[in-house]
This record gives C-alpha cells, sequence and structure tokens, in this order.
C-alpha cells in the first residue's frame, strides 16, 4: 500500500482506480488509508486489495456530470472511477465536477454552493482536535 500513497501524495489526488489485466476490481481512496492505518495496517506490508473498496460505484464516460455529481452525493463518495465498459478510464472527483459547473454557469460563481467560508468559532463543536 506504501507505494499507492506515494502516488495520492506524489500527484496530489484523493483516490486510484485499481485494475486488474486492464478491469477495474477497486479504488483506493484518502478514506480507505486512514481506515486502514486507523485499524493498525502497515502500509509497507498492506496490499492495497485489502484497504481498497472493491466493485466501488462508477460512471460511465456517456452519463451527464450532474448525474455523477448526484451518485457522488446520495452514496456519500468524493471519487468516481470513469468507465467505458468494465474498463477504467478516469477518475472523477467531486472537486472537478463543481469546477465544471461553475465554469459552465450551472452553479453561479460566488453563490454559496461555489463559495466555502470558514464557520465562526462559536459554531464549532467544543471537544478534541486530533
Amino acid at each position: 500500500m506504501r507505494t499507492a500513497i506515494r502516488i495520492l501524495s506524489d500527484n496530489d489526488i484523493g483516490a486510484v482506480a485499481v485494475v486488474d489485466h486492464d478491469e477495474l476490481v477497486g479504488v483506493l481512496s484518502e478514506r480507505d488509508v486512514v481506515r486502514s492505518l486507523a485499524d493498525g495496517d502497515d502500509p509497507g506490508t498492506t496490499l492495497v486489495a485489502t484497504a481498497m473498496t472493491a466493485r466501488p460505484r462508477v460512471v460511465e464516460t456517456s452519463s451527464p456530470l450532474w448525474a455523477a455529481t448526484m451518485l457522488m452525493l446520495h452514496v456519500g463518495v468524493r471519487h468516481l472511477p470513469a468507465t467505458d465498459g468494465h474498463h477504467a478510464v478516469g477518475m472523477l472527483s467531486i472537486r472537478d465536477a463543481l469546477a465544471v459547473m461553475e465554469r459552465d454557469r450551472i452553479i453561479e460563481p460566488g453563490s454559496p454552493m461555489a463559495t466555502v467560508h470558514d464557520s465562526p468559532e462559536s459554531a464549532r463543536p467544543a471537544g478534541p482536535t486530533d
């Protein structure tokens, strides 16, 4: 898993498609890595297949962007492999989807959906930060 973590870090990405003989078999996301580390797994010896999300939801390349975005929202993921049949051809992130929607004026620039503001300190729950 260490090599996959290095790929995520070096490329500043949140997920990678896991393929076997050109067929998508899973996705390894930042969440998968954190879960594995929290379980005490050693990234130097843990196999990607052990930590990844197997048989992930996918979006076909012919699907409209809004449908892929709604799928991410309903499933609770930030990344979807884009496929052409069973073959992964890319990865769609919620950040990329929202950027395209803003660019194409589906989301108005500066609107509450397109702008993130820090919450005031009083709105943050009290408690440990780690």
